[in-house]
Parts: C-alpha cells; structure tokens; sequence
C-alpha cells in the first residue's frame, strides 16, 4: 500500500470537521458548515469527498498509516510491540476518539477497524496484499482469528476510552500479552 498524503485543504476540512464536532453531533454537522468553517467553497469540499463520512474515512486512514510507522520504528513485531504501538498511537488521538464517542460514531470505527488493520499489516510487511485477497475469499481459520483479534482489540479499545484515569499504554500492551498467553 502506497503512503497517504493529504493535501492542505483535506488538512483544512478535516480540522473544520473536528472543530464543529467539538460543539455539535456529528449527524447534525452538514456540508455547508463544513466549508464555511473551512473558508472553502463546495466545489473544492466535492473535489476531495464525496461525503462528510469520506473525511472521517481519510483521517483514519491517516491515523493507521500512523500506526503502522509506529510499529515499523520499533522494529519489533512481537504481541507486546504491537499492542503497545495500538495504544501509543490511539493515545495520540484521544481528542479524536472522544469526539467520535460524543457523537456517538465509534461505531464507525469498529465497523472499518478489520479493513484498517488489513492495511496496517500490509504497510508493516506482516502480510502481503495478495495474501489479504486471497484469505478474504478463503474465509479459512486465519481469515475467523484476524476478526476475532481485531474484535478484542476494539472491545478493549472502547472500554478503556471510558476509563478516567486510564491505563497506560505500556500496561495495556502488557495486560494483552498476559490475557493472551495465560489463558
């Protein structure tokens, strides 16, 4: 998967986005506000998205391309490494997080999440693109763990976006690794 790059105006609708959610729900936010708050005209808004669903899909693409070089510098691809890069990198992005909570749009999220790891196993060179085509067709045992994985993760993901205080991302990794292993 080639690296993402976002233009300035994405950049500008994406932080006009974040800026309207921050005093109204997401559903509530439309187009015309989203310009305006951008000091763009629709034409540019239409040139990038389609949708106001087509910026959230962006920013989080961006956020697991994120992840992804998180993991690639640690150069460790153990259970404990990855999980703690999920955590440092969400951690990273809790503003985000927490407005998509307020606004009810976690689900969005968590309905993506196995295509959005896909990817980050993709630029991390855990797997190759052919090999996720071809499990997707499959739907063999790997194709059943990846979802049941990624399943846990979200779960645990949403439970500890409601912690105050939270845990760390170092003890998050390390309660994975010992719910993992101790089973």
């Amino acid at each position: 998967m080639k690296e993402l790059k976002i233009t300035q105006t994405q950049e500008w609708i994406i932080d006009a986005l974040l800026s309207l959610m921050k005093d109204k729900h997401y559903r509530e936010i439309t187009v015309s506000e989203i310009v305006s708050e951008a000091h763009i005209g629709r034409r540019t808004f239409y040139r990038y998205f389609k949708t106001k669903d087509d910026i959230l899909l962006l920013y989080c693409h961006a956020i697991m391309q994120d992840l992804a070089h998180i993991i690639l510098d640690k150069n460790n691809m153990t259970l404990y490494s990855v999980s703690l890069s999920y955590f440092e990198c969400l951690n990273q992005y809790l503003d985000f997080l927490r407005l998509m909570q307020q606004s009810e749009m976690l689900y969005f999220i968590g309905d993506k999440l196995p295509e959005f790891m896909a990817n980050v196993a993709v630029m991390t060179g855990h797997v190759m693109p052919n090999q996720i085509a071809a499990t997707e067709r499959r739907q063999d045992h790997y194709y059943y763990a990846f979802y049941f994985d990624i399943g846990g993760y979200w779960s645990i993901t949403t439970l500890w976006l409601k912690k105050e205080p939270r845990e760390t991302p170092e003890e998050m990794a390390k309660m994975i690794v010992e719910v993992i292993y101790k089973r």
